[in-house]
């Protein structure tokens, strides 16, 4: 796989996002004093008077320092997230990133796929068992490129459901999804559809209907739904999931939720 290049969109709102997410969120370091272990507080937004020239030392093993210590732990690897975007961004532009008007609102929402709509559904929900699935750290896949697509998910740092269940009345079936995306950034979600053996007749005709059935209902590709085609079997194509994945994150961002610095001062 080679190094993922984000577009631009989908860069900012993720550089934003996680900026505003350490704003809210206590800053600090663990050091070691007189063989103890100690979390230190350096910013704390319930109380402003702890800052870099006077933080607050607690032991980490006290009552308060492990609640502490359990909020520094997540403020250092959201940091360390926040600077590997800001470091790649600064590579890629000469122009500093452009602050985001959250939430994002979608123009128009058919089914109200939001990270509320994420967290409701079920997975797993496939009724067909493969005589040899693919075990994987996800669980079990019925195949080694839904696997590999559910590790490229991962590497994305897009959560996902594997076979939820969504009703198709236009075409009178219910059916399961691949995977159900979150692209919590944007407060969306959407399904993505593995579809491959074109060669075999029956199974062509079952994608068929199903793209019809999303069709009908209103699931629009690259919006509700992402169909990614494998037209070779054996060779899962991991820059072309990534690509539709990302383009389709991309284009759900409205421009005018981007401010940029020229922007900034105008009216």
């Amino acid at each position: 796989m080679n190094n993922i290049i984000l577009p631009m969109k989908v860069h900012a709102v993720k550089l934003e996002y996680k900026r505003q997410m350490l704003e809210h969120m206590p800053h600090g370091y663990f050091r070691i004093i007189r063989g103890r272990n100690n979390v230190v507080i350096t910013y704390d937004p319930k109380n402003p008077k702890y800052n870099k020239a006077h933080p607050r030392t607690l032991f980490s093993s006290s009552k308060r320092g492990k609640v502490f210590a359990e909020a520094i732990t997540i403020y250092m690897k959201i940091k360390a997230e926040y600077d590997s975007l800001l470091n790649s961004w600064r590579l890629l532009y000469s122009m500093p990133p452009p602050r985001v008007i959250f939430p994002i609102k979608q123009f128009f929402d058919p089914h109200h796929m939001d990270n509320a709509y994420f967290e409701r559904q079920a997975d797993c929900l496939g009724k067909y068992k493969p005589d040899n699935p693919t075990v994987s750290d996800h669980g079990e896949l019925k195949s080694k490129n839904e696997q590999m697509g559910a590790d490229l998910l991962k590497i994305l740092d897009i959560p996902f459901k594997y076979e939820t269940e969504i009703y198709l009345g236009a075409i009178e079936q219910t059916i399961n999804p691949d995977y159900l995306v979150n692209f919590y950034e944007i407060d969306r979600c959407s399904y993505v559809e593995i579809l491959g053996m074109s060669d075999k007749l029956e199974y062509s005709i079952r994608t068929s209907t199903k793209i019809m059935g999303f069709s009908l209902e209103k699931y629009r590709p690259g919006r509700e739904v992402i169909y990614v085609h494998i037209y070779d079997k054996s060779n899962f194509d991991e820059d072309y999931f990534v690509s539709q994945v990302l383009s389709a994150f991309n284009d759900m961002i409205p421009d005018n939720a981007l401010i940029w610095e020229s922007e900034a001062g105008v009216g």
